[in-house]
């Protein structure tokens, strides 16, 4: 073969090489970067499941196309569906419900209404949607609307006497006339299972003869209110008629009245001397008298023994006369002993809980008054408020059924008169509302200051070192 053609032949090659490799790699270039993976289908959620995972569908590239790296789309969670509304709680209800309860006790008078918060929405706002369940914010804006409207419904009257009407307390409360638990702050509340509690407090006497209640709220055609009254230890049913809108109560014997106060201790003085202060005042006049008439060198027409005589006889007769009480020694006894101190600081404390039976400040500061003096006043009104009244937003207060006190120590005040005990208590309550009770026990351990004011026994300082509730 001549030598020219072999060369021209291997030229022939490498041209050739040169041309496929220059087709070759600009068409796998293009197929790199127009690859085709088919159109997304929507994502398919269960909602008992959760979301699914997508799976893209599967694609055939071309069988000279290079590898490509796999593409992860990106996983979208679906907004989380709200809870299906309770259907076997104790706690749900499943109808329209109205109720009332009207409790009386001494001093004060409280009315309840409670309906089922899908009937107030309805009410409310007839063409609104139902929602599955009430949050805080929605809660907070039927409190607001419905005390504003609300502020008319309930009239109260003792006897013949008809009360002021008091703003009334609105609360959404969770479960069943009888069978209710307050909500915390911020937590949201199945329709189904939501109240809404109304609420009007009256100052009443200790024990009334006769109570009438008017109600005026019949929303959404309701027409009729079931009523249960509570008295001390009783109760009976009743109902009140959108034709005829009160009910009356009678006690008739049934209602017993309050143990008056524990009588404050009073000091135990010794028996005063008489200072027969007219007697005394006309001795020194007649001393003067005389001291001034040796002075001036006078002398008594008659002689001195007529002036004397009558000076004797007006001393005898002004004895009787501006004839003052002295005590003396220590104004009040030292207490030493744990049963001298037991008689003192047991009525005192239990008269600080009865004053609490009293719905008016005004009243509540005066039965404390005569139990407690200086600044402790104020400071146990406060304290016992709180104590006395229910956790969370539900602001009933408990009544003092029963209490009892024991002094372990007593010591001298080292601040003055008076004594210092260190002593532990008992007070056990119980309130109804909303159709059932709540019992309370509060134990504290204290150091109290006794002391003597206007000749009686006054609580004037309290140091509670623990308090334990029960």
């Amino acid at each position: 073969m001549p030598k020219h053609s072999l060369t021209s032949h291997w030229c022939s090659c490498i041209l050739t090489i040169f041309l496929v490799l220059g087709a070759v790699v600009p068409f796998a270039m293009q197929a790199q970067d127009t690859i085709k993976i088919g159109p997304l289908q929507p994502l398919q959620t269960l909602p008992s499941l959760g979301p699914a995972v997508p799976v893209l569908p599967q694609t055939k590239a071309p069988v000279d196309a290079p590898m490509v790296p796999p593409v992860t789309a990106p996983v979208v969670t679906p907004p989380a569906a709200p809870p299906p509304l309770p259907t076997s709680s104790s706690l749900t209800n499943t109808g329209p419900i109205a109720q009332a309860y009207l409790y009386i006790e001494p001093y004060q008078t409280r009315f309840e209404v409670i309906f089922d918060a899908a009937t107030v929405l309805a009410w409310l706002a007839p063409e609104a949607v139902m929602p599955e369940s009430l949050s805080a914010e929605q809660q907070k804006q039927i409190v607001e609307t419905m005390a504003s409207r609300s502020s008319d419904w309930c009239a109260l009257s003792v006897g013949d006497q008809k009360l002021q009407v008091p703003m009334p307390l609105v609360e959404v409360i969770k479960g069943l006339p009888g069978n209710t638990l307050p909500l915390k702050e911020g937590e949201e509340v199945a329709l189904n299972q939501a109240l809404v509690g109304f609420m009007w407090e009256f100052a009443t006497p200790p024990g009334p003869d006769e109570v009438s209640v008017t109600w005026k709220g019949w929303i959404k055609g309701t027409p009729k209110l079931p009523l249960r009254v509570f008295f001390g230890p009783l109760s009976e049913t009743g109902e009140i008629h959108s034709t005829v809108k009160t009910f009356r109560w009678r006690n008739q014997g049934r209602m017993t009245r309050p143990a008056p106060l524990a009588a404050v201790p009073q000091i135990p003085l010794s028996q005063p001397w008489s200072l027969p202060l007219g007697g005394v005042l006309w001795l020194i006049g007649g001393i003067v008298f005389y001291a001034y008439l040796k002075r001036k060198d006078h002398k008594l027409p008659g002689g001195s023994l007529p002036y004397v005589a009558v000076w004797l006889l007006g001393a005898v007769l002004m004895s009787q006369l501006l004839v003052m009480p002295v005590h003396l020694g220590p104004a009040a006894p030292a207490v030493t002993q744990v049963d001298e101190a037991q008689k003192i600081v047991s009525p005192l404390l239990r008269n600080v809980y009865r004053a609490f039976d009293h719905h008016a400040e005004s009243d509540v500061y005066d039965v404390l008054a005569r139990s407690v003096d200086g600044e402790l006043l104020r400071k146990l009104y406060l304290e016992t408020i709180q104590a006395l009244t229910l956790d969370g937003r539900e602001g009933t207060r408990v009544t003092i059924a029963e209490f009892s006190a024991t002094v372990d120590k007593v010591a001298a005040n080292p601040k003055g008169a008076g004594f210092v005990v260190d002593c532990n208590w008992m007070a056990r309550g119980i309130v109804g509302h909303w159709g059932h009770s709540h019992p309370r026990v509060n134990i504290y351990n204290a150091r109290i200051t006794i002391t003597p004011v206007n000749d009686e026994w006054k609580l004037n300082g309290l140091e509670v070192q623990e308090v334990r509730r029960l």
